[in-house]
């Protein structure tokens, strides 16, 4: 877990191509108001710049890894930051069921990727 509290991973299968997940993961981040994630295709990761709000500041990273012609290992890891008299704390603010939720958003925002088309 990289030494960090505040960054921890989960991890899914998703049965869509990697490149399908990306685009969804990108554009649900983009909607949110995150800015254009930096994706690399060819690592297969994903990353936000901070996103800063009041005392917190928030980015995104994803990897996904090609299991299966059609399927995809997504690790998700939500970076959350408290700021404090002695520079940034890392701060827990999501548990396994907010992963969830998120993980079937991109699962759904895939198969609108899909109908967009490659």
């Amino acid at each position: 877990m990289d030494g960090l509290p505040a960054k921890i991973k989960n991890t899914r299968v998703l049965e869509f191509k990697d490149t399908i997940i990306l685009r969804a993961i990108s554009s649900i981040l983009q909607e949110r108001g995150y800015g254009n994630p930096k994706v690399d295709l060819e690592k297969g990761k994903l990353e936000t710049d901070y996103f800063v709000e009041g005392d917190f500041r928030t980015r995104f990273e994803a990897t996904v890894k090609k299991i299966g012609r059609n399927e995809g290992e997504v690790t998700l890891s939500v970076i959350t930051e408290q700021k404090s008299s002695s520079g940034w704390k890392p701060k827990n603010i999501m548990d396994k069921a907010q992963y969830d939720k998120f993980f079937d958003e991109i699962e759904m925002q895939s198969y609108r990727e899909i109908a967009k088309g490659e």
